[in-house]
C-alpha cells in the first residue's frame, strides 16, 4: 500500500497512481523488498510503501546516513546526479538514493552470502532510471 503524507487532495491521483507503479518497480529490482520512503530534503516522508516501521524514526535515521553518503561522496571525484549508499548486514540491504532534493530509501530482506553474489550496479542502473522517473512525476507536482 502507498501512502502520501501532505495534502493528499493536492495530488492528483494520477500522479499518485504513477508514484505507486514505481515503488512497486523496486520489488522487481531488489526482491524481498518490505519498505520504501521517499523522503523530501528536510526528511519530511512524502511517499511509502509496504510494511511500516516506527514513521518518526525513519526520517532522523536516512537524513544522518545522507550527510555521510553525501560527505564520502565529496571524496571521490567523479560526481553524479544520483548518490547511492548501500549498507548491507547479516540479514538485510538497507538503500538509499539521493536524487536533488529528494532521497528514495528502502530496506530489503537478503542474507549476506546472498548480498554477495547480488548484481548491485546492474540494479543501480536501472534504479537511476526509476529515480528519474519518480523525481520528474514529484518534481512537477505540489505535494
Amino acid at each position: 500500500m502507498t501512502n502520501c503524507s501532505r495534502s493528499n487532495a493536492a495530488v492528483a491521483p494520477k500522479i499518485l497512481k504513477q508514484v505507486h507503479a514505481k515503488l512497486k518497480e523496486i520489488q522487481v529490482i531488489y526482491p524481498g523488498t518490505k519498505t520504501v520512503f521517499i523522503l523530501d530534503k528536510n526528511g519530511e516522508v512524502l511517499a511509502s510503501s509496504g510494511d511500516q516501521p516506527e514513521r518518526k524514526e525513519i526520517p532522523e535515521t536516512v537524513l544522518q546516513l545522507k550527510v555521510a553518503a553525501l560527505k564520502f561522496a565529496d571524496t571521490l571525484q567523479d560526481k553524479d546526479e544520483l548518490s547511492t549508499l548501500h549498507i548491507r548486514g547479516e540479514t538485510s540491504v538497507f538503500s538509499v538514493y539521493i536524487v536533488n532534493d529528494y532521497i528514495l530509501t528502502f530496506y530489503s530482506e537478503m542474507h549476506f552470502q546472498q548480498s554477495e553474489g547480488f548484481g548491485f550496479l546492474q540494479a543501480d542502473e536501472l534504479m537511476k532510471v526509476l529515480c528519474q522517473d519518480l523525481y520528474q512525476l514529484l518534481h512537477n507536482t505540489k505535494m
